[in-house]
């Protein structure tokens, strides 16, 4: 955990934040509060020197800005710690190399006094030397056995170590790079994704661009937390309506929430027909929500439904992540602008 405070410390951040979040224009979301507690808390330096510099200026805080300041003085905290785990896993392969090496010596050593035992047994064969011989083997045995397990448990600490190293990169990783409402993966894991596994370029394949109608007069109408609940119903129908489709090919899917109310499914080697069924099957399964107050007496099927619009398009290969988002939205917005809840498919690029 990056956060030491204790927590009588915490409650009266809390006391700290909430004013500072008022006096600007950006909503009340965990975003806005990581920002404002680390301010408040004085332990971002970066951060405050850029909040005064807003505030000096007379500028109210909107989303973007909030947004921005995330990524540049939030975020990158998790990469240094990333970063810093990353280095003490490559001590800890060091480490782990040399007690190899070690081991591998020390066999070499016994090595060589057995071969030495054996010349000399060659050239004495009375009881007495016989009995010099033994008793310096055994010792020799001995303490190979010895050295052998200090390194065979350093070994194992060092293995543990790893492990332990390696769940906390991938929770730090985590932080950055996954959407924390839908669990998904966020804009930045997506790139970060596509440029470790896809270097040369998107291979062919199927890319859905996919955003929650009206998401707007979800908020006005039934508040932020509502609205949220409904953008992770609607991540967990496209993951599901994702997995269900790739089959076998499952884990090369990647769905993301790349900001707001989007979403993006890509599907290596998915032809027209099999594109055109995921998104129906994701469109139909949203259709399918209704969104009740809990103090609503609206039965079985009544309350406001939920629909999203869909742009597809089938990839060539070798495509770029930007060029085919580029081409997906323009098949999105034409369903936007037939009125949403609706399907539009574009094939190949040219």
């Amino acid at each position: 955990m990056r956060y030491r405070e204790t927590r009588e410390q915490t409650a009266e951040l809390l006391r700290m934040v909430l004013p500072l979040m008022t006096r600007h224009a950006a909503g009340f979301h965990p975003l806005s509060y990581a920002v404002w507690y680390e301010y408040a808390a004085g332990t971002n330096q970066a951060l405050k020197a850029a909040i005064d510099s807003f505030v000096a200026a007379g500028t109210r805080l909107n989303d973007s800005d909030i947004e921005e300041l995330f990524d540049r003085h939030v975020a990158t905290h998790d990469i240094e710690s990333s970063m810093k785990v990353r280095a003490r896993i490559q001590e800890v392969v060091e480490q782990v190399t040399e007690t190899t090496q070690q081991a591998s010596q020390e066999v070499g050593r016994y090595s060589e006094g057995l071969s030495e035992y054996q010349q000399r047994l060659q050239r004495n064969t009375d009881n007495e030397a016989l009995a010099e011989l033994v008793v310096g083997l055994l010792g020799d045995t001995r303490r190979v056995r010895e050295r052998t397990s200090d390194l065979h448990q350093h070994l194992e600490a060092n293995t543990r170590e790893a492990r332990r190293l390696q769940d906390e990169l991938e929770t730090a990783q985590g932080k950055t790079r996954q959407d924390p409402l839908t669990e998904l993966l966020n804009r930045r894991g997506l790139d970060h994704l596509v440029r470790e596994r896809y270097p040369g370029g998107l291979p062919s394949g199927a890319l859905l661009r996919i955003d929650v109608d009206q998401l707007g007069d979800i908020v006005t109408s039934f508040g932020h937390l509502l609205a949220d609940r409904v953008l992770a119903s609607v991540g967990r129908i496209i993951s599901a309506s994702a997995a269900a489709a790739a089959g076998t090919a499952a884990a090369e899917t990647v769905t993301a929430r790349t900001g707001g109310e989007s979403f993006l499914v890509f599907q290596p080697g998915g032809r027209s027909t099999e594109m055109s069924e995921l998104a129906e099957a994701i469109r139909s399964g949203v259709e399918r929500c209704r969104i009740r107050r809990q103090d609503s007496d609206e039965g079985e099927g009544g309350g406001t439904s939920v629909s999203v619009s869909i742009g597809a398009v089938l990839l060539p290969g070798d495509e770029t992540l930007a060029a085919a988002i580029a081409r997906a939205d323009q098949a999105l917005a034409r369903s936007k602008q037939e009125g949403g809840n609706r399907i539009t498919v574009r094939g190949a690029a040219a």
